[in-house]
C-alpha cells in the first residue's frame, strides 16, 4: 500500500523539513556524501545527464529561463531546475517549459519512500535528487541545473555537465561562502570540471582572476561573455561582435551580459546542439522575462517587482526605476531577511521618496523594529495593505527584496481592482 495517497501528503513531508528562507544554513547540509549514497541506491540518475551548470550570485535565474527557451525553441527537450519557488514546489522542475506534475512526484515519494525515511536529506537536496530522476526517466535532451547556493559545495555540484556558466560574483551570503569576492569566487569556481568549457560572465577583476587560475588547473576552456561586446540601449540589446540586435522585455541594463552569456554558451555547445542564428535571436525577443525580475506586477499600474537581494541587484534594479522617475518620486516597498539588512543595504533604499517595509514570518525574516532604527519606513501587512494600495495606483510603485517577497506581493495586487 502506497504510503502516499495524496499530494497532500506529499506537501506535508517536504514542509517538515527545515527550509533555507527560514532556518538559514542550518537548512542546508555542506557535504555531499548523503545526497551521493541516496543516488547510488536509485541507480544514479544523475550519471551522463547532458546537463548546463549555472552558479553565480545574479543573474543564474535569468540565464537558466533564457536558455530552456532558446534550446525548446530549436526543438530540444529542456528539463530545468530552479530556487526558490515562488507559488508552488512543481515550478522548480519543469520540462519543456511545463512543471512537473503532481503524479510524477507522487510516483517519485512512493517510490523512494523507505530510502526518504532512512537517509536525511536537506530540502534542497529532495529538490535536486527529484530534478535529476525525473530528466532522467523523461530523457531530456539538455538540462539546465542551476546551483542552489555557492558551488562546490553544492548539492547539484554532483554531475559532470556539458558546460560549466559563472553569470556573476558578489557579495552575498557572507557568512557562508566567504566575506571577500575572492572568496566567494572559489567556491562558485568549484561548479568547473576538468576539461570541460566554462562560460564566465561580467564580475569584478579579482574575482575573474580565481575563476580562470581554477579553469586553468581543471584545464577547463574559458570563453567570456566581454568579448560579445554586449550594448544596452533602451531595452534593445546589441552584440557587438555579432551585429545582433535584438529587442527585449528587460528594463535592467545587467540582462544583456545574461544574453552575451546565453549566446556564448550556445556557441559553445554549437556542435551537439546547434541553435541557428534566427531562432537564438526570435527565442531572446520573444522571451517573456523571469518570473520577479522587475517583473511588471499589475497589468494596469506602474508596479514592478524586483527580487533584489543583495547590493549589487539593487543598485541594478534603482538604475531601472531611475529611468521611469526619480528615485523621491517614487514608493519602495520592501521585505528582506535579516541576514540581508546591513547599514549599507539601507543606505541604497533610502534615496526612495517614500517607503514602506512588510515583514514576513519566519526566524530568519527581518522585523520591523530593527529596520525602523536605521531608516524611516512606514509598515505596511495584512490588515492596511488594500488599503495602502489603493491610494497608490497613481504612483510608481517598487516593490522589493526576497524571492519570498513575491507570492505576497501577488496576492495583494491581485485583490487590487
Amino acid at each position: 500500500m502506497s504510503k502516499f495517497s495524496s499530494i497532500e501528503q506529499v506537501w506535508t513531508f517536504i514542509e517538515r523539513i527545515p527550509k533555507f528562507e527560514n532556518s538559514g544554513a542550518a537548512a542546508a547540509n555542506f557535504s555531499l556524501d548523503t545526497i551521493l549514497a541516496f543516488l547510488d541506491e536509485m541507480g544514479n540518475p544523475h550519471y551522463d545527464l547532458p546537463a548546463i551548470h549555472i552558479a553565480g550570485t545574479n543573474g543564474k535565474g535569468t540565464t537558466g529561463y533564457l536558455l530552456e527557451k532558446v534550446y525548446s525553441e530549436a526543438g530540444y527537450k529542456t528539463g530545468l531546475f530552479t530556487s526558490p519557488h515562488l507559488f508552488r514546489y512543481n515550478e522548480r522542475i519543469r520540462i519543456n517549459k511545463e512543471e512537473i506534475p503532481d503524479k510524477d512526484l507522487m510516483d517519485f515519494f512512493n517510490r523512494w519512500d523507505d530510502l526518504l525515511h532512512k537517509m536525511k536529506l536537506s530540502y534542497f537536496e529532495i529538490s535536486t535528487v527529484i530534478a535529476f530522476w525525473y530528466f532522467k526517466k523523461r530523457d531530456v535532451d539538455i538540462a539546465i541545473i542551476e546551483t542552489g547556493l555557492g558551488g562546490r559545495l553544492d548539492s547539484t555540484n554532483i554531475i559532470q555537465p556539458l558546460l560549466s556558466i559563472i553569470t556573476s560574483i558578489g557579495l552575498d551570503h557572507q557568512d557562508i561562502l566567504g566575506e571577500t569576492v575572492e572568496e566567494i569566487a572559489l567556491e562558485k569556481a568549484g561548479i568547473i570540471k576538468k576539461h570541460t568549457p566554462v562560460v564566465l560572465g561580467n564580475m569584478p577583476s579579482a574575482a575573474l582572476r580565481v575563476c580562470e587560475q581554477f579553469a586553468d588547473e581543471m584545464k577547463a576552456p574559458v570563453s567570456y561573455a566581454t568579448s560579445v561586446h554586449p550594448e544596452w540601449n533602451e531595452e534593445v540589446i546589441t552584440l557587438n561582435k555579432k551585429g545582433l540586435k535584438l529587442n527585449t522585455v528587460f528594463r535592467e541594463s545587467v540582462n544583456k551580459w545574461n544574453v552575451a552569456i546565453v549566446w556564448q554558451s550556445v556557441m559553445t555547445l554549437d556542435g551537439r546542439f546547434p541553435v541557428p542564428d534566427l531562432v537564438f535571436k526570435n527565442a531572446v525577443e520573444d522571451f517573456k522575462g523571469a518570473p520577479g525580475r522587475f517583473e511588471k506586477i499589475h497589468p494596469n499600474y506602474d508596479w514592478y517587482f524586483s527580487g533584489s537581494h543583495n547590493k549589487d541587484a539593487l543598485l541594478s534594479s534603482i538604475e531601472a526605476v531611475k529611468q521611469l522617475k526619480s528615485l523621491e518620486d517614487t514608493v519602495l516597498v520592501f521585505s528582506a531577511m535579516k541576514d540581508k539588512v546591513n547599514p549599507d543595504f539601507l543606505h541604497v533604499l533610502s534615496d526612495f521618496g517614500h517607503r514602506y517595509f512588510v515583514e514576513q514570518a519566519g526566524d530568519r525574516a527581518a522585523k520591523y523594529k530593527d529596520i525602523h532604527k536605521q531608516i524611516s519606513v512606514e509598515m505596511m501587512d495584512e490588515t492596511n495593505a488594500g488599503i495602502i494600495l489603493n491610494e497608490l495606483k497613481s504612483e510608481l510603485v517598487i516593490f522589493m527584496g526576497s524571492f519570498y517577497f513575491y507570492p505576497i506581493v501577488k496576492r495583494w495586487t491581485r485583490n487590487v481592482p
